[in-house]
């Protein structure tokens, strides 16, 4: 299963709910391999990995340098890791004049995916073309949504449209989309407002993750949250939604 999480802005816990989801299926048995396709390489970062001694990167992968076998860390928190460097914006912009450039990830990632139980794939807060390479192999899409932003809803609008777009590119099916809420607190309005808008365009929520600034501490710290404070609201409420998508999936280790 190949779950990509994706928002077109920043700062809604994309990263940590990517990592999150990660370190949770492998605490459960899963063979996890987790892709940062972002060049900011924020997963890279907070799987507590130095992106300047790494020897290789997917940087090196998507450039044709090595095969994705050999640029993977392993055991990390449980969970094998694809890092990015920040050159991978230099690789994105010249993908944009390759054939079929939408595709280089998946076809990156075809030899390694029998591998594992569960791919986890971290992208960019926009859009682009490192976003939709990411789209394209998901078994599932999962957009965070911050419900402490009353537009945070229109960005997964737009994340839909674009997988009616790269459904052309999947023999015309189109990833499922569902939406965790982060930063969520069950006294705030805007909390209520956000859901009500995510709800109404006919979205599905699978989750909601409390508001904790151990999050944040946590990422700081370089480590899951459900490593880092296993008994928080947060980590129960990660360790609650990777469960319910694992078990939908059909992927819970036996």
């Amino acid at each position: 299963m190949v779950i990509t999480v994706a928002q077109e802005k920043g700062g809604v816990g994309k990263t940590a709910t990517a990592q999150s989801v990660a370190a949770v299926a492998a605490d459960r048995g899963s063979r996890v391999l987790a892709v940062d396709a972002d060049p900011q390489f924020a997963l890279t970062r907070q799987l507590g990995l130095r992106v300047g001694e790494l020897p290789v990167t997917l940087v090196d992968v998507l450039a044709g340098r090595v095969d994705a076998a050999a640029a993977i860390v392993t055991d990390v928190f449980g969970v094998d890791v694809l890092p990015a460097a920040r050159e991978l914006r230099a690789v994105e912009l010249s993908l944009a004049g390759e054939v079929a450039r939408e595709t280089f990830l998946r076809t990156a990632l075809e030899p390694v995916l029998d591998r594992y139980d569960l791919v986890v794939i971290d992208t960019p807060p926009n859009l682009g073309l490192l976003t939709v390479n990411a789209l394209v192999p998901a078994d599932l899409v999962l957009a965070p949504v911050s419900a402490e932003d009353e537009g945070a809803a229109q960005g997964t609008a737009e994340l839909r449209a674009t997988l009616g777009k790269v459904a052309r590119l999947r023999g015309g099916s189109e990833p499922p989309l569902a939406v965790v809420m982060t930063k969520w607190r069950i006294d705030r309005v805007m909390a209520s407002v956000v859901e009500e808008a995510v709800l109404g365009l006919g979205l599905r929520l699978a989750g909601r993750i409390p508001a904790q600034v151990l999050v944040q501490q946590a990422a700081a710290n370089r480590m899951p949250v459900t490593v880092a404070a296993p008994e928080s609201l947060a980590a129960s409420a990660y360790r609650e939604l990777t469960e319910q998508l694992l078990t939908e999936a059909g992927t819970v280790p036996a």
